[in-house]
């Protein structure tokens, strides 16, 4: 009987410790733009409204578009998600600028909003 109890308190720890690994992200597995961004972008429409054509604010069509900001300046400080303006509009229902976004639509998933914040805190390469 108290064999199994330890093995049980022991699978809980486990379990516990491996859902706190994944809560956090995993900062070893490298993000890349090409594959896991830029595909966020397109499949949450954002890039039917942020684009050279439609908007002067930021363009997310582009690596270089995201990269050169929007009319408050940079959106994406490299290795600084919790300071990036995109980070903090998808992850956050009140950003300190403006509205969350992708406004009117559905918000990014939480492995969505993970997979950005370690993105940029990674560096934000064009990979």
């Amino acid at each position: 009987m108290r064999k199994g109890y330890i093995v049980s308190i022991i699978c809980a720890y486990i379990g516990l410790m491996l859902g706190f690994w994944h809560c956090e992200g995993n900062p070893k597995l490298q993000v890349s733009y090409s594959t896991d961004i830029d595909p966020i972008f397109s499949t949450k429409d954002c890039k039917i409204c942020h684009t050279a054509d439609i908007s002067p604010h930021l363009d997310l069509t582009t690596y270089q578009g995201l990269m050169r900001g929007s009319d408050n300046g940079p959106v994406v400080i490299p290795g600084d998600a919790d300071n990036s303006l995109l980070f903090l509009k998808v992850a956050y229902d009140n950003p300190p600028i403006g509205l969350r976004m992708p406004m009117g639509r559905a918000p990014l998933t939480q492995s969505q909003i993970r997979l950005l914040e370690d993105w940029i805190n990674q560096g934000a390469k064009n990979n």
